[in-house]
C-alpha cells in the first residue's frame, strides 16, 4: 500500500501594510507578538501542540497580492516556515494570478519577481524547475506517489489574458503521452491555482475558469488521478469531477484562502488550512482530510460552523449512501446506544464520505431515527435509536 500525507497552504495574498489595502491578515511588517491575531505564528504553535507532520507541503499559489514584491517573498518564506515545523520532506509550489506581473508594476516581463524568489521556489530540484517554467508543468516523480504540477498561470502576459487560467493543448498531449508511458499504481495528484471545471456557487462567477480546463480533467481521470488541487476561489469545497469518456470519478478540491480576508465578504467563508492522509492499494485510493480555521483573537480553531467547511471529510468512497445506512442500522439493531467507533472500526468506508455524502447519510439515520451525537464531521461519540422505548 502507497500513502502519503501532505499539508495545503494556499492564498496567502501577503503585502506591506503600507498598501492600506485590507485584503490580507498577513500583512509582511506583523509582528508576531499577538500569537493569535498572526496566521503564521499561529499555525506553528497548533503544529507544535498537536504533533502535526507532512510528507510534503504543496501550495496551490496567489503568495502576494497583485504581484506585490515583498508579499511574494515574505509569503513563500512563510511557507517555508510552516513546511519546515511540518517536518515535510519537500514543500512544492505553483504561481497564482497574483503571483505573476501582468500588470507589468514591477518590469516588462511578468515572471521576473516569481523567477527571481529562489530559495526553491516553487520546486527545489532546478532540473524539474527548468521544466515546470519551459512547458507550463512538471511530473514529480516520488517514492510511492506522483504530483504534476500546472502553471495554469502560464500564459498570463498582460492584464487581459491574466483574466483566467489556461492550459495549452499540446500541455494536455504530453500529459497523456507521459503517463501512457510512465502510468503506474502509484498516488497520482494533481496541483494548479485555478479551478479544472466549473466552480461558480456562491456568485463567484465563471469567467476565470482554466481555458481547456475539461480537456485536462478527461485525461487525467482515464489515466486514474487520484486528486486535484487548487487554489484561487477562496471558497473551501470537495465534490468530483464525473468523467465524460470513461467512468472514473475524480477528486477536486478547492482548498480556499490561508489569510486573505477578501473571502469573507466574497463567499463568508473563513481562512483554512488541511493536512490530507492518503491511501492506495491496488486500483483503490482513499482520503481522510482535517480542516482547522483561523478566527482573528483566538487563532486556529477546529470550526464545526454549519456554513463552514467540515472539519473532518474525505474522499475515495465508491458505493451507494442506502447501503452504508442499511449497514448501520443492522449495526445498531435493537440497542438503544451504540459506541460510533465501534460502527466506524466495521465500515471504514464512512471515514471517506465528501461533506455532500456525509450530509445525506446523517438525514437518513435521522429519517430511520437513528441520531448521532454530532455531525459525522465532529467525530461523533455514539449513536442513539430512539425507535427503542425506555
Amino acid at each position: 500500500m502507497n500513502s502519503l500525507s501532505l499539508a495545503i497552504i494556499s492564498d496567502l495574498h501577503c503585502y506591506h501594510s503600507s498598501k492600506n489595502c485590507n485584503e490580507t491578515y498577513l500583512t509582511t511588517d506583523l509582528l508576531r507578538t499577538d500569537i493569535n491575531n498572526h496566521p503564521v505564528e499561529s499555525i506553528l504553535r497548533l503544529i507544535r501542540n498537536e504533533g502535526i507532520k507532512a510528507d510534503m507541503t504543496v501550495c496551490p499559489g496567489d503568495f502576494t497580492n497583485k504581484s506585490d514584491v515583498q508579499g511574494f517573498i515574505s509569503g513563500w518564506d512563510f511557507s517555508l516556515e510552516i513546511s519546515r515545523e511540518l517536518k515535510s520532506n519537500e514543500i512544492v509550489a505553483t504561481l497564482g494570478n497574483h503571483d505573476v506581473d501582468a500588470y507589468d508594476s514591477f518590469s516588462n516581463y511578468s515572471l521576473d519577481i516569481a523567477k527571481g524568489i529562489r530559495k526553491g521556489f516553487p520546486i527545489g530540484n532546478e532540473q524539474e524547475c527548468d521544466t515546470f517554467w519551459s512547458k507550463g508543468c512538471v511530473f514529480l516523480e516520488r517514492q510511492g506517489f506522483r504530483i504534476l504540477v500546472l502553471n495554469s498561470s502560464h500564459y498570463h502576459h498582460n492584464r487581459i489574458s491574466a483574466g483566467k487560467g489556461k492550459v495549452g493543448k499540446d500541455l494536455i498531449d504530453y500529459v497523456d503521452q507521459y503517463m501512457t508511458k510512465n502510468g503506474n499504481n502509484k498516488i497520482s495528484i494533481a496541483l494548479a491555482h485555478h479551478h479544472p471545471v466549473n466552480h461558480s456557487r456562491l456568485d463567484l462567477g465563471e469567467d476565470d475558469i482554466i481555458i481547456n480546463g475539461s480537456d485536462l480533467v478527461e485525461v487525467l481521470g482515464k489515466h486514474e488521478f487520484d486528486l486535484f488541487i487548487h487554489g484561487h476561489k477562496h471558497d473551501p469545497f470537495l465534490r468530483y469531477y464525473n468523467c465524460l469518456e470513461n467512468n472514473n470519478r475524480l477528486p477536486i478540491f478547492s482548498s480556499g484562502s490561508f489569510s486573505a480576508t477578501t473571502n469573507l465578504s466574497w463567499t463568508s467563508q473563513r481562512n483554512t488550512f488541511h493536512t490530507i492522509q492518503i491511501f492506495k492499494d491496488e486500483k483503490r485510493c482513499n482520503g481522510s482530510i482535517k480542516t482547522w480555521t483561523f478566527i482573528p483573537k483566538r487563532g486556529w480553531q477546529v470550526n464545526n460552523d454549519d456554513n463552514g467547511f467540515h472539519a473532518n471529510t474525505g474522499f475515495g468512497f465508491r458505493g451507494e449512501i442506502t447501503d452504508l445506512k442499511s449497514k448501520i442500522s443492522s449495526i445498531v439493531g435493537k440497542r438503544k446506544i451504540v459506541d460510533w467507533k465501534d460502527v466506524i472500526e466495521k465500515i471504514p468506508d464512512i471515514k471517506f464520505l465528501i461533506p455532500s455524502e456525509s450530509i445525506a447519510l446523517e438525514e437518513m439515520l435521522k429519517k430511520d431515527k437513528l441520531l448521532l451525537s454530532g455531525k459525522l464531521s465532529e467525530n461523533p461519540d455514539i449513536i442513539s435509536n430512539v425507535k427503542i422505548e425506555k
